[in-house]
């Protein structure tokens, strides 16, 4: 009886493998992470190509791609990837630099969490991902979104937040089925005419308090249309951390390339903004003095405790210098340093992201 059921245990077997198709692999043990919502564990070749693209390209430590975050499968595509860098298990186990070129043929992708990360651009592929209707790609590093974004025809939220995006393409304003687009914290410094045609919400929040609508702490600081200009939310940005609470972010107005150009101000000190930013370990920013003068340089946590000094009253000849800060004796957090001269100060915020 025993050498009968063995017999019949590997029948079942080649019935089930027989059963994907010739562009699925069936997984007869799937990790932790993974869940079927609908269908076996045939799973689609191209979907599991993709995940290992993105172990590859940034040496995660994985076995196997379907180890790779949080993921849920519905009729063997992949439906939901939970990839942000949070520390626990989730998301990933290290930092994603980069995403693969074939990221887009997770076409059948319905939600994209890539929160923490140290991402800067998209793949041009990445606009074929029509079925996509939420992205979370927030504290990345990213300076643009890509020419083709409006091709994500079913996009119903974009969190782009607390990146370093200096202007969206007018493409954007494709977005027909778009709620909710979080744009604060980035350098934009200006936005596509069409901007203003766009169906959002510019100035409410949904029952659980979240804006449909903020774009606090940029550029925008001239010609800046009335549907943002005299939005509720135009200062508004949400807590870095948890997105747990409402801050009050005005735009950053007063900036270096204005000080610069403007001859009236010759005596002014400048800083740009710090550089990478979020960074490990260390932080860059550059410092322009139009005259030799003495500097008091400090670094403050979030809490406003001050934690390492820089420069104690030293004097920096006219002319630029790099300052450079190393955070690696410190913890992941925001911090703020802290320039004066005895009669200007100036502050520049600060992510350590280790």
């Amino acid at each position: 009886m025993k050498k009968i059921f063995i017999i019949i245990s590997l029948y079942q077997i080649n019935w089930v493998l027989s059963q994907c198709d010739s562009s699925f692999t069936y997984f007869d043990q799937l990790p932790d992470n993974v869940t079927i919502l609908v269908g076996d564990s045939c799973l689609q070749d191209t979907d599991i190509d993709v995940l290992d693209s993105i172990i590859i390209k940034n040496e995660l430590n994985y076995g196997s791609p379907l180890e790779l975050g949080t993921q849920t499968w519905f009729n063997g595509r992949l439906r939901f990837l939970v990839a942000g860098n949070y520390g626990n298990s989730s998301g990933v186990n290290d930092t994603i630099y980069s995403l693969p070129e074939n990221i887009g043929s997770l076409d059948d992708l319905a939600s994209l969490y890539l929160e923490w990360n140290r991402i800067a651009e998209l793949p041009e592929s990445f606009s074929d991902m029509s079925n996509l209707f939420s992205l979370y790609i927030n504290n990345n590093i990213l300076t643009s979104i890509g020419d083709s974004i409006g091709n994500l025809s079913n996009l119903y939220f974009l969190d782009l937040g607390y990146n370093e995006i200096s202007s969206v393409p007018p493409s954007i304003c494709d977005l027909d089925n778009l709620s909710y687009l979080w744009l604060f914290n980035n350098v934009l410094e200006s936005l596509p005419e069409c901007f203003c045609n766009m169906e959002l919400d510019w100035n409410n929040s949904d029952n659980g308090g979240y804006p449909f609508f903020a774009i606090g702490a940029n550029n925008l600081c001239e010609d800046v249309d009335s549907c943002v200009s005299e939005s509720d939310n135009f200062e508004l940005s949400l807590d870095q951390f948890y997105y747990s609470f409402p801050v009050y972010s005005p735009q950053e107005c007063d900036t270096i390339t204005t000080a610069i150009l403007d001859p009236s101000l010759p005596y002014q000190y400048t800083i740009s903004a710090p550089f990478p930013n979020p960074f490990n370990p260390r932080v860059n920013l550059r410092l322009n003095v139009p005259y030799d003068r003495r500097m008091d340089i400090r670094v403050y946590d979030d809490n406003g405790k001050e934690v390492d000094v820089i420069s104690h009253a030293m004097i920096f000849n006219g002319g630029t210098h790099q300052i450079t800060w190393n955070g690696n004796r410190h913890p992941s957090g925001i911090y703020f340093i802290k320039f004066t001269d005895g009669s200007e100060t100036r502050i520049r915020k600060t992510i350590l992201l280790k």
